[in-house]
């Protein structure tokens, strides 16, 4: 229920039910219901019908996009090669068997390392791969995507446009839940989280970066997300122990977790596919933090 000030001046509470251009319905409380022109009410009851209309068909848009629009034939429980419409290629993967209608899933955005640049969408990593487990999407179903980064293309940042622009894309036509997108990347990937979450930062309620750092100086611009960063012993220890000490001189709450013996590329996979960190994930919300 609002306030709604007529043309003349008059003044009603009631509930906007539907509508359209040329008319809008409205219901008092008391039940009755009335058909009204955008020309009856002030401006910016207009400006209000407008909106909420607007609002109101892509949510219906969003809740109908497993049945219908552009990824509802790829929902079928098998990776699929994509491409945005500005030419990003991408993997993504959906099964409509665990997605119930009516509800919205997470997510989750997995970068890959330097070595898979313009590789024609021809490798995926654990990282990305551990999201289709079939036991881990049956006890957290998910939208999952893992974008290319083109060839001649030295780090996520370069494409962070591109990236965000997919992920609004992937929000209006799937039941995505905007309060649980998560980041998650392996080396060059888990650079690109860090750059991700500063050119974002209300976009994303976690990150899960997986051997690769932020620069010291970079810190200062990390909005407060929830984070979870892995590293190995043997691997730039010193880089990742004076981020750690950055983080926790800036205020930020976050976890990490060295890992004994491991060099760059040793414990990648282990942490792809660790129940513990999925969990953690999942159970992230943006609003909470």
């Amino acid at each position: 229920m609002r306030t709604w000030t007529a043309a003349d001046g008059r003044r009603i509470e009631a509930m906007l039910i539907e509508g359209g251009e040329e008319s809008f319905r409205i219901r008092l409380a008391d039940g009755r219901t009335f058909d009204l022109k955008p020309s009856q009410v002030s401006a910016e009851d207009q400006t209000y019908v407008t909106q909420t209309l607007k609002d109101r068909a892509l949510e219906a848009q969003r809740e109908a996009g497993l049945a219908s629009g552009p990824y509802a034939e790829a929902c079928v429980g098998e990776w699929q090669k994509m491409t945005a419409e500005d030419g990003l290629r991408f993997h993504f993967f959906a099964n409509k068997r665990d997605l119930k209608e009516g509800q919205t899933y997470p997510l989750c955005i997995y970068l890959h390392g330097s070595s898979n640049t313009g590789s024609d969408l021809e490798k995926r990593e654990p990282g990305a791969n551990a999201f289709a487990n079939e036991a881990f999407y049956e006890a957290r179903p998910c939208f999952v995507i893992a974008p290319e980064a083109p060839a001649g293309t030295g780090a996520f940042k370069q494409i962070a446009p591109r990236i965000l622009a997919l992920i609004d894309h992937l929000t209006l036509h799937l039941p995505i839940d905007r309060e649980r997108i998560y980041l998650t990347g392996y080396s060059m990937g888990s650079r690109g989280c860090w750059d991700l979450l500063i050119a974002a930062p209300e976009r994303f309620a976690a990150a899960v970066p997986i051997a690769g750092p932020l620069g010291g100086n970079a810190v200062k611009d990390l909005p407060k997300v929830a984070i979870w960063m892995h590293y190995g012993e043997l691997d730039k220890k010193d880089e990742f122990l004076a981020l750690s000490a950055a983080l926790k001189a800036a205020g930020h709450d976050f976890r990490e977790t060295e890992h004994p013996g491991a060099d760059h590329v040793s414990f990648h996979g282990k942490v792809a596919k660790d129940p513990a960190v999925h969990e953690w994930m999942f159970a992230q919300k943006r609003s909470s933090r």
